[in-house]
């Protein structure tokens, strides 16, 4: 009589495997059993996974399409690369980004009925929740409101927070008057009203908070003395407080430069100009930041570019063009084409794969 055996491989090699497989694959295989629907499902797991794989994808939007991405590491450098369609069907155009968290995106939309609503979405599992309506969105017909945006994680609640700056500019003639900051929790699914702003934001822009240690991240004006400042807003606190800006010669702050902006790299706080980024090397210490010239960047013929971190260098992306820039070798080392139909497409910032869920009820 034949006998089988059925092999038994321990639950801790099971998830040391599991640890390493992409987000996408672990996505399939929540179908295999319970017991591995169980395992993926666990927060510590998602956590550990986030924390050994975080392939991070560019997100691109169009006015008239959905939302598309596309990896931003790639090993050949002449390999030509198409973005992916994320798709939301229940919503139609007219997507903007508003940042990334831990896998999780904060985009604006039109629904089929054309209303305007905020949500908060994973692309790589497709899960997905629509934002409650908030009164930020407030009609004066003597004034047209502006709205910035912000999104991260709070890890002192374990909770991701929206925090909107809303203020009405009154056809740019006169300066705002209130700034009424708003903040949502995703975990009690509940907006409320915080202090007010004593900056003055409508200098920034309206370009997404940046979110790096804790803190979302503007820059604005102060009001008493029209000093253009970093601005850094703690989501565990919920209010504002200032970061020290990085100096030119003769004590000269780059923040009075109109085409300066605030973007993360490698997980720190940075400045990217024209041809120069200025990086905090230590959160919130003046002495630490670094300035490191992008050389040869006026010799691509690159539209709007937009600059993120890939293994070590930078990568900046502009229309139909991808290049690694070598910090090391001060130079441009690799470049990748971007092919689509679609010229309109525009990318607008990056998200990292991961298995977070942003249904917390």
């Amino acid at each position: 009589m034949a006998y089988e055996h059925t092999i038994r491989i321990p639950p801790e090699i099971i998830s040391n495997i599991l640890y390493r497989l992409p987000a996408k694959s672990l996505g399939r295989f929540r179908c295999v059993s319970k017991d591995w629907l169980s395992l993926i499902s666990e927060p510590q797991f998602i956590k550990t996974h986030q924390n050994t794989r975080n392939r991070s994808q560019l997100i691109f939007v169009s006015n008239h399409r959905p939302l598309y991405s596309l990896p931003i590491h790639h090993d050949e450098a002449e390999a030509v690369l198409e973005p992916t369609k994320i798709l939301l069907e229940s919503y139609h155009t007219d997507f903007n980004f508003h940042g990334s968290c831990n896998g999780l995106v904060l985009v604006s939309a039109r629904t089929c009925a054309s209303v305007h609503v905020l949500v908060v979405l994973n692309p790589t599992t497709k899960e997905f929740v629509e934002l409650p309506a908030s009164d930020y969105e407030m009609i004066n017909a003597s004034s047209e409101i502006e709205i910035m945006y912000g999104f991260g994680y709070d890890s002192l609640n374990d909770d991701y927070k929206v925090v909107t700056i809303s203020y009405f500019h009154y056809n740019y003639l006169i300066p705002p008057d209130d700034m009424a900051i708003h903040v949502y929790s995703l975990r009690t699914n509940t907006w409320r009203r915080v202090s007010d702003s004593p900056y003055d934001h409508s200098y920034g822009r309206n370009l997404p908070g940046v979110f790096v240690n804790g803190f979302l991240h503007w820059v604005a004006m102060k009001d008493s003395d029209h000093v253009p400042v970093i601005l850094a807003f703690s989501l565990a606190e919920e209010k504002f407080s200032e970061l020290p800006s990085p100096s030119l010669h003769e004590d000269v702050d780059i923040m009075y430069r109109n085409d300066c902006k605030l973007v993360v790299l490698g997980g720190k706080l940075a400045v990217f100009m024209e041809d120069e980024v200025w990086l905090m090397n230590e959160y919130g210490v003046r002495e630490s930041w670094t300035k490191i010239l992008v050389h040869g960047i006026h010799e691509i013929p690159m539209v709007e570019p937009m600059i993120f971190y890939d293994n070590g260098n930078f990568l900046l992306v502009g229309r139909d063009l991808m290049v690694i820039y070598d910090i090391k070798e001060r130079s441009f080392c690799k470049s990748g084409n971007v092919s689509w139909n679609m010229k309109d497409l525009k990318v607008r910032g990056s998200y990292v794969e991961s298995l977070v869920s942003p249904k917390f009820i």
